[in-house]
């Protein structure tokens, strides 16, 4: 994948979806605790968590499906070509 993604992990402490949903997307991720100062997703996904968000959209939550994940990544990653 050489086109730059935007993919963001929202989490939550003691949540064992959450580290399983991390280990997922250990390599393809740019992971952010809901929690943390200043984080509006605390609200929004407070009960929904793990949530993986690709370019500000919900791209899946709760189960990390990874063959899935890179369908999603690979397609986006095409319309970013097709755009430029």
């Amino acid at each position: 994948m050489s086109a730059l993604l935007r993919l963001t992990l929202f989490t939550k402490a003691n949540c064992g979806l959450c580290t399983n949903a991390k280990e997922a997307l250990t390599r393809v991720q740019a992971k952010v605790d809901i929690y943390a100062p200043g984080q509006e997703a605390a609200q929004k996904y407070m009960f929904d968590v793990p949530v993986v968000e690709l370019q500000g959209r919900v791209a899946m939550m709760h189960r990390i499906d990874e063959p899935k994940l890179i369908d999603i990544l690979r397609s986006e990653q095409k319309q970013q070509q097709q755009t430029k």
